[in-house]
């Protein structure tokens, strides 16, 4: 019973060790990554909805990792016809559309 516990700690503390030495910053520098910055588009410049790649739908703001899926999702059953076929669809949240109405095109 003894023995049982003692190799039932021993594993923890290991399985522990090694998940603190995977997050812990090294010698040489911090382990974690700099987090995505977002490039702000441009008035100039609008984006496509139906045609832009993800890497472009990021850039616009108040979009989520699931509002730039559920767009991606929505264009490929068909395409967005105009502004008031996006909004019909309810594929973003109602603040998010007022955010990016100027940025993009269809």
């Amino acid at each position: 019973m003894f023995a049982r516990l003692v190799y039932i700690s021993l594993g923890v503390c290991v399985i522990g060790a090694t998940a603190l030495a995977q997050t812990s910053p090294s010698v040489t520098g911090s382990t974690r990554q700099a987090p995505a910055t977002r490039e702000p588009v441009g008035r100039t410049e609008k984006i496509n909805l139906n045609t832009a790649p993800v890497s472009e739908l990021v850039k616009l703001p108040h979009l989520s990792v699931r509002a730039v899926t559920a767009i991606t999702e929505a264009r490929t059953k068909s395409k967005f016809k105009d502004w008031n076929d996006f909004v019909g669809r309810r594929v973003v949240p109602r603040f998010v559309r007022s955010e990016i109405k100027d940025l993009v095109t269809f």
